[in-house]
């Protein structure tokens, strides 16, 4: 259905779809040899920086002493910048000997004299074109979809110890055939993150208090995320008590996520959804910044409710205590993530028994960062009893887990599902590099459907007999041209099995190009 708010005809939609899928192709074939990459802090031109005492100390005295790759913040996506942009401390600037670029007057903007009050913008812009051949495994009409994203933060600092964050998004969504405009795509303007933040000194470690609406990436991905996919991501609203010290750190939550409306500000606390627990992670070996070795050990448990879900034909209450552990790291070479998870608790009056085990792993080629990487991924999710009126629910709950771990389209999710997907990444150059995958997917009780992304059913296929779900050949080309700009091409084959083709699904040929600005 075309996009009654952004009306398109169809030979400009072509153009636009042209243009979106062969800018990135264009971009990549300029990455040859003879380009220079920009280093991640070049000085690009001469700013007036303000003047802050000599001497002004710059490193923060309430920095976790916990290892920055496990302290929970979420993934970093540059040397200073991270996916979770209100997790950045841009402070590092007060000091005159910082190397500084173009952005670095909005990121450390001094209130005070002496540099202790400072301000930090930030801001990203990201838009995409995507083309599927057989949107959902079943419409034969084609879909063009064009998503764009706009975020902008400020983050203020007074002293070390006390911080006010705040963030508004919006997201649109128009093309050809598109999805649905539902909130996680079509937003006008949501207040994303606005919390405060106070941190005290706890014998050699750091205590924090996060209080507000707040992105949370505390955990494996298998089961928490903030969820980069959509527009608009996952955002929770509550309390965080996180302790940090050398070797050990912990967080203890409670969250009610937000309830995220189509318009402007409309957002409200809470959506029928409760997440609480405790994470915590040791550091088993290594740890030193930039060292060979680090393998953490992460014990957690989470509590989730859904005061109303439905899932095939359960429908109720759904209350799940989830039990884990996570053994990840790298050793030399070697880089792995292993996580095994239990969920007990109840679905309307039903007891819940169901497990999920996921583990990535990979070994370098060669010496050095630009070495090739060989791995795979393999993963089971627990299924059963969602189809049946008696008895345990086997059916794995994965709460706010990242879409993209089986593909870059949502097709596949970690109920009912077990795979095997080996993987090569191989850096091109320093800032472009290739991954590709293909993954083998089936399902562990027949008598179970197969699931979408969304934990939505494959209407049917508890109806028809086999095992094998999918083949997904998947391919990422990513180039970071500066910290400020990336581009990113995803091509997706999804191969349908014989439990989606007796059902009435078919192939799929998912190609996406995206192009992020950030500052």
């Amino acid at each position: 259905m075309r996009n009654r708010t952004f009306p398109l005809r169809d030979r400009g939609l072509t153009g636009c779809v042209t243009i979106g899928l062969l800018l990135p192709g264009c971009a990549f074939a300029a990455t040859g040899d003879d380009v220079q990459p920009v280093p991640a802090q070049t000085v690009v031109a001469a700013s007036p920086q303000p003047v802050i005492p000599a001497g002004t100390p710059a490193r923060d005295p309430l920095k976790s002493p916990y290892p920055a790759e496990a302290d929970g913040q979420g993934p970093r996506t540059g040397p200073n910048y991270m996916m979770l942009r209100g997790a950045e401390d841009w402070r590092f600037l007060r000091s005159q000997k910082a190397k500084r670029e173009w952005a670095s007057p909005l990121k450390f903007i001094p209130l005070a004299a002496d540099g202790d009050v400072s301000l930090t913008l930030n801001g990203d812009q990201r838009a995409s074109v995507s083309l599927s051949t057989r949107p959902l495994l079943s419409d034969t009409t084609n879909r063009v979809e064009v998503l764009s994203r706009t975020t902008l933060g400020a983050d203020l600092r007074i002293g070390p110890a006390v911080r006010f964050y705040g963030e508004l998004a919006s997201g649109r969504i128009f093309g050809k055939n598109e999805n649905r405009h539902i909130a996680i795509q079509q937003n006008d303007l949501i207040v994303q993150q606005l919390f405060a933040e106070v941190r005290a000194p706890v014998g050699a470690g750091t205590a924090r208090v996060t209080v507000g609406r707040q992105e949370f990436f505390d955990g494996p991905r298998f089961i928490i995320s903030p969820r980069e996919n959509p527009n608009i991501r996952v955002s929770m609203n509550g309390a965080r008590l996180s302790m940090d010290w050398r070797r050990f750190r912990f967080s203890a939550f409670h969250f009610v996520p937000t309830e995220q409306g189509t318009g402007l500000l409309d957002d409200k606390i809470g959506n029928g959804e409760t997440l609480s627990g405790i994470y915590s992670s040791f550091v088993v070996a290594g740890g030193a910044p930039k060292g060979r070795t680090a393998v953490f050990l992460d014990p957690f448990y989470y509590h989730f409710e859904d005061d109303d879900r439905t899932l095939g034909r359960l429908s109720g209450k759904d209350r799940r205590e989830t039990y884990g552990a996570r053994l990840w790291g790298h050793l030399g070479p070697v880089a792995f993530d292993w996580t095994a998870m239990k969920q007990d608790g109840r679905f309307g009056a039903r007891a819940v028994d169901a497990w999920a085990v996921s583990t990535n792993q990979s070994v370098a080629l060669a010496k050095g960062a630009s070495s090739p990487r060989l791995g795979f991924h393999a993963d089971y999710a627990s299924g059963g009893g969602t189809f049946d009126s008696s008895g345990k629910v086997g059916s794995f709950n994965f709460l706010y887990n990242a879409t993209i771990i089986f593909s870059d389209d949502n097709y596949l999710g970690a109920v009912n599902l077990m795979g095997v997907a080996p993987t090569l990444v191989v850096p091109v150059t320093k800032t472009f590099s290739l991954t590709g995958e293909t993954g083998f997917y089936w399902r562990p009780d027949q008598n179970d459907a197969v699931y979408r992304g969304n934990s939505q059913v494959y209407a049917g296929t508890q109806n028809v007999a086999g095992k094998h779900v999918a083949n997904v050949a998947r391919l990422k080309a990513n180039w970071a041209l500066n910290p400020h700009v990336a581009l990113t091409g995803f091509v997706n084959y999804v191969d349908a099995g014989k439990v989606l083709r007796r059902a009435g699904y078919g192939d799929n040929l998912f190609v996406q190009t995206m192009m992020t600005l950030r500052f």
